[in-house]
């Protein structure tokens, strides 16, 4: 019950500066989101993150356009999270998961000025 974006190859655009809202369901078969943005020119990039139920056991993974993984951050109740890191040109992909349950969730990535 995943839809297209079960996997890396369906992952679907994040814009630059946009909030996206989607959510992961374990109850529902659809415990696996896959996001993907591209980085313009080398820069710093934040990824901000918040999971309405902390009980899902939200997790993201920032991976880079090979796969290979650079941050893998579980959810912690009462704030959202932020990544800073050190971007170069190209596409990175945002693997997002529950652990349990289901939850609603947010991610704008962006560059810090």
């Amino acid at each position: 019950n995943s839809g297209t974006d079960q996997d890396r190859l369906g992952a679907i655009e994040v814009k630059i500066n946009d909030l996206v809202l989607d959510h992961v369901s374990c109850i529902d078969g659809d415990k696996t989101d896959w996001k993907y943005f591209t980085v313009p020119a080398e820069t710093p990039v934040s990824v901000t993150f918040a999971f309405d139920e902390p009980s899902a056991g939200g997790t993201i993974v920032i991976r880079q356009a090979t796969g290979v993984e650079t941050h893998r951050l579980q959810f912690k109740p009462g704030s959202r999270m932020v990544q800073t890191f050190h971007a170069v040109p190209g596409h990175y992909f945002l693997e997002i998961f529950c652990e349990a349950f289901q939850s609603e969730y947010t991610i704008e990535v962006s560059l810090p000025h």
